[in-house]
């Protein structure tokens, strides 16, 4: 049987380029064409993601990602960004009089060389390679509900061959990553790289990094929903933060609201750097209660009320604000514990 093309449907055209025909018709996937033919037709040069979203019935996440393979292979410009990780962190709520979230510190290393992704026939030798690297695809594809595109192998690829974490892990790391609602690809890395820093390439070790993930989480869901932060789901690098109060420093929530009153009482925005140091001062001082922070108020106060000689022999009183400065904010000396 043979085509042609009804000229009628010629009334109304618009150009696609050649190369998407020749070059990456059998590479890119349903989802990858279609949002570029969307582009191509309603607004090649500012697309509207918004409206391609809308037209396309899908997420902005799953847009940005089947984008990526078009930016990575030159037929897009772009920024190259990814719903990133700092689009997260600008929807983390404001408390009262609050300005803007103050950013978190990263606690990972600058220095790492950023490695760079895959080509598309670099991919297609590494399927050919490994029958693993296909079973990765697949496997992730099911538990992700939607298709692997180029953006998606990229990931998969790095984390696997880049940060050495098995595929039985990177499965296991891929189920928390839905558990938590969370499966954009930039998460998924992130979450990757932690891993891989981390050394987390068994599934022993997997296992013992979900359990703390799930115990932080629940810290921070207790937390949140007492001081009223709707914002349910904190960044990797957040979640590192609320970590160490959960672990190292054994705090449930009812201390953690505490520094969170501080926190509002001595900035007027939300700051977990702030949060932290002020828990690391409760730390260091041997409070491990609530009731043992109100102790120590007390005896602030007796302090303040106390007559007190200064070198010269006169009497002066405790400053409590001066005391509540060097707390709140003098330098801490944290050392990471070195890994037996």
């Amino acid at each position: 049987m043979s085509y042609s093309v009804n000229p009628a449907a010629f009334r109304s055209i618009f150009a696609v380029p050649s190369d998407i025909v020749d070059k990456h018709i059998r590479l890119a996937n349903g989802h990858q064409l279609k949002v570029l033919l969307w582009i191509l037709r309603n607004s090649p040069d500012k697309p509207d993601l918004n409206e391609m979203c809308k037209a396309l019935k899908i997420t902005k996440d799953d847009a940005t990602d089947y984008l990526q393979y078009w930016v990575e292979n030159g037929i897009l410009s772009g920024n190259n960004n990814t719903y990133s990780e700092s689009q997260n962190e600008e929807a983390m709520p404001k408390v009262p009089k609050a300005k803007e979230p103050s950013p978190v510190v990263n606690t990972q290393s600058t220095d790492e060389t950023v490695p760079s992704k895959p080509s598309s026939a670099e991919i297609l030798t590494r399927l050919e390679e490994s029958p693993e690297i296909g079973h990765l695809f697949n496997e992730a594809q099911m538990k992700l509900g939607k298709t692997i595109g180029y953006d998606g192998q990229c990931t998969l690829l790095l984390i696997h061959d880049h940060y050495g974490l098995p595929t039985e892990v990177i499965f296991m790391m891929i189920d928390y990553c839905v558990s938590v609602g969370k499966t954009n690809y930039s998460y998924i890395h992130t979450v990757g790289k932690d891993w891989g820093l981390r050394e987390i390439d068994t599934i022993d070790k997997a296992a013992e990094q979900i359990e703390a993930l799930r115990n932080t989480q629940t810290l921070w869901t207790e937390f949140s929903k007492s001081v009223g932060i709707t914002n349910t789901r904190p960044t990797p690098k957040q979640m590192d933060i609320v970590r160490r109060w959960s672990e190292e420093f054994k705090y449930k929530a009812d201390i953690i609201i505490l520094a969170y009153e501080a926190m509002v009482e001595n900035t007027g925005k939300f700051n977990l750097n702030y949060m932290n140091k002020v828990l690391a001062n409760w730390y260091q001082k041997g409070y491990r209660t609530p009731e043992d922070i109100r102790n120590g108020e007390i005896e602030f106060q007796k302090a303040k009320n106390k007559p007190a000689k200064t070198a010269g022999g006169d009497n002066a009183s405790y400053d409590l604000e001066k005391f509540k400065e060097q707390s709140l904010h003098s330098e801490l000396k944290y050392e990471r514990k070195k890994k037996k």
